[in-house]
């Protein structure tokens, strides 16, 4: 739900992250200045639907993804804060045994969740990319299957792991900070009367959980936190990605060479290029993930807990 309502946005700002790396050396930029211009050309060369090229695969990417993160998360949240024990004694009063959530843990359990799941599908994510970054009448690939098979024909099963390195240098931090932030902030809300009319009660058990407007603020706040902390470790690494499309086997470059080139050619404007659009992809994409998150698991009567 999150990835699709966002698309337009994930478009536009991975363009901006690699277009310095796609264009013709030495000629102005072919990509546009500004993000209204820049969606106005992607509509022109290629339609509205254009917008969401890549969609298929960036879903489809983030169905194992984001349920390998959820549980991955929760299991090991639980597991660091001996959420095995009962959360009650047999008279019904909180067990003092049970230790509580802390930031700690949280930015623990984030970032083994970010890391394990970017590994099992980073594949996903490559290709999403390369087909995202394909211009309009020049395409390489015919459909995502397509391109597994081409990639893997020129580049082998490694080349399904470019940039693989830079990924996890964004993921680890990235889902560290995004749950510690939202973790944290809702347990606070929940604990504020100052929040108490933002509040929603579970008719059945009577706990007290987060409305829509408290869900997706601490979402968007979470996601921005991340977002400004990772955000040039992300470019590099999608430059890595789709390096193999462009450059020669002698131009191309480790993460590190990816980052002094940056800041040495484009300075460190140039490691924020696409920071607007991802900026404003940050409210309606994690607000609309921990929204869908929330609701589903009131929804399966997944027990409630503090994040």
């Amino acid at each position: 739900m999150a990835k699709t309502v966002t698309a337009p946005f994930s478009r536009l700002t991975i363009l901006y992250q690699v277009h310095s790396l796609v264009t013709t050396k030495g000629h102005r930029p072919r990509f546009a200045m500004s993000m209204t211009e820049g969606v106005q050309k992607i509509v022109e060369r290629g339609g509205v639907r254009s917008l969401w090229k890549g969609n298929g695969t960036s879903v489809l990417h983030r169905f194992p993804f984001s349920a390998i993160n959820f549980f991955v998360y929760e299991n090991v949240l639980d597991g660091l804060n001996g959420r095995s024990r009962a959360p009650e004694d047999e008279d019904g009063h909180p067990d003092p045994h049970r230790r509580q959530t802390t930031g700690w843990s949280r930015l623990v359990a984030g970032a083994t969740a970010g890391s394990m799941a970017c590994v099992a599908c980073y594949p996903l994510d490559l290709v999403r990319t390369r087909l995202t970054t394909e211009l309009e009448g020049r395409e390489r690939y015919r459909g995502m299957v397509d391109a597994f098979r081409k990639i893997h024909a020129a580049e082998g099963f490694g080349g399904f792991y470019s940039g693989i390195g830079p990924t996890l240098a964004v993921a680890v931090p990235s889902f560290a900070i995004s749950y510690c932030v939202y973790g944290s902030l809702k347990e606070y809300v929940l604990d504020d009367d100052l929040f108490y009319n933002l509040r929603k009660v579970d008719v059945g058990t009577g706990e007290e959980g987060m409305g829509f407007a408290l869900t997706l603020g601490c979402g968007a706040l979470s996601g921005i936190a991340s977002t400004l902390t990772t955000f040039p470790f992300d470019t590099v690494r999608r430059r890595m990605q789709i390096q193999n499309l462009h450059l020669e086997v002698s131009e191309r470059r480790t993460g590190p060479e990816q980052l002094r080139a940056i800041l040495t050619q484009e300075g460190v404007k140039g490691m924020y290029r696409g920071l607007p659009p991802e900026l404003l992809k940050v409210v309606p994409m994690v607000g609309t993930m921990f929204l869908a998150y929330e609701y589903m698991k009131d929804l399966l009567q997944v027990r409630a807990r503090i994040l």
